[in-house]
């Protein structure tokens, strides 16, 4: 049966994310309710007591709706396992254990048997040291459960028979441990690798695509970047500035201070553009010590603003450590984009106009026509 999109938003909630662990849990309520079923027929053919029988039904129902109105309306997500596997796993022991002490001598092996299921569901959410005490706790409430036994019914007792059961039922437990925590392990290993895997490919991600001594965009990243906009730029017509930086008497720098002074000022200087131009520019190194700024929706003016900015901040902000005193300037040409235009027609208009600054003196902006 399958089942219609608005109903299973009802029975599993509008979060994709969490709809495997509801599923999952709906599942065990109907387990829980089925089994109420079953105790209540079991009784009327005297094969369980009526005086404990309505104790488990009470449990059988708590179950079936605590944990999924847990999950279903969100309130696991406060608790440290938000898909309360630990919880169910130790509440559906529970209900094993008062099932033996309800049914029927005869039928209390069949009860045993879900006890080792319950591990199972576990060993894909919880650590191996989870799954030992929970099969612990298990191992003592099989025990316990059949010494209660042995107390409230002792003319039923049938040591041999209990004894064989519980030793039989606690093999099968120390197995599916062993088992449950391989698995568990295995997962917790594949998790660990798949998230270096992925922090390994982050990094080369970001190498490829920025500038070693910058961390800005570098070249190739900057012309995909380019091409996107473009292509955004023939949906909708807005304004579309380029600003080509350039460092101005740089060499100079490098001649006399050295090139690791030079990488510094380049370093800063980067940093600067970074935090001072707009959140919508898009900064990078384009070779050297030249700069290229794609500024999405903007026009020459507003961008004029933004290289004001950032040339306050310069002549203000030591570049260097050791040599307090080094003053540092840029000059830059503005581009906006005109209709049709191709960016690299925009670049180099953008190049003219740096050039122009330069010309004119430096530490000014120029706008081509």
């Amino acid at each position: 049966m399958v089942l219609s999109p608005p109903l299973l938003r009802l029975l599993l909630g509008s979060d994709p994310e969490r709809h495997s662990a509801i599923a999952l849990t709906l599942f065990g309520s109907a387990l829980y309710l089925f089994n109420a079923g079953l105790i209540i027929a079991a009784v009327s053919y005297d094969y369980a007591s009526a005086i404990i029988a309505p104790y488990m039904l009470v449990c059988l129902l708590v179950g079936a709706v605590l944990f999924y109105g847990l999950l279903r309306t969100g309130l696991s997500q406060r608790f440290h396992d938000p898909n309360l596997v630990m919880a169910q796993s130790l509440y559906c022991a529970f209900s094993v254990a008062l099932g033996y002490l309800t049914v029927d001598q005869h039928v209390r092996g069949v009860v045993l048997t879900f006890m080792p299921a319950i591990l199972l569901p576990g060993q894909f959410a919880l650590p191996p040291r989870r799954i030992h005490h929970l099969t612990v706790v298990m191992f003592l409430m099989l025990v316990g459960a059949t010494a209660i036994n042995w107390y409230i019914n002792p003319g039923e007792a049938e040591l041999f028979g209990d004894i064989l059961r519980c030793t039989y039922v606690t093999g099968i437990l120390v197995a599916v441990c062993a088992v449950a925590q391989r698995v568990s392990r295995n997962r917790h290993e594949m998790v660990l690798k798949s998230e270096a895997l992925a922090n390994a490919l982050s990094k080369v991600e970001h190498m490829a695509a920025h500038d070693q001594l910058t961390g800005l965009l570098n070249r190739h990243r900057m012309h995909e970047v380019l091409d996107k906009e473009w292509h955004r730029l023939q949906r909708q017509t807005r304004p579309t500035t380029l600003v080509m930086m350039d460092l101005d008497h740089f060499k100079r720098v490098n001649d006399t201070l050295g090139h690791q002074a030079g990488d510094e000022v380049m370093k800063r200087f980067a940093t600067l553009a970074d935090t001072y131009l707009r959140d919508a520019d898009v900064v990078s190194r384009w070779g050297g010590e030249e700069f290229l700024v794609l500024c999405p929706d903007t026009t020459a003016e507003q961008a004029l603003i933004a290289l004001n900015r950032l040339r306050d901040q310069v002549h203000v902000q030591p570049f260097l450590d050791s040599h307090p005193s080094l003053q540092i300037t840029f000059s830059a040409g503005m581009a906006t984009l005109r209709p049709s235009e191709s960016m690299d027609s925009a670049i180099e208009r953008a190049d003219q106009a740096l050039y122009q600054a330069k010309e004119a003196g430096r530490d000014r902006f120029m706008q081509s026509p």
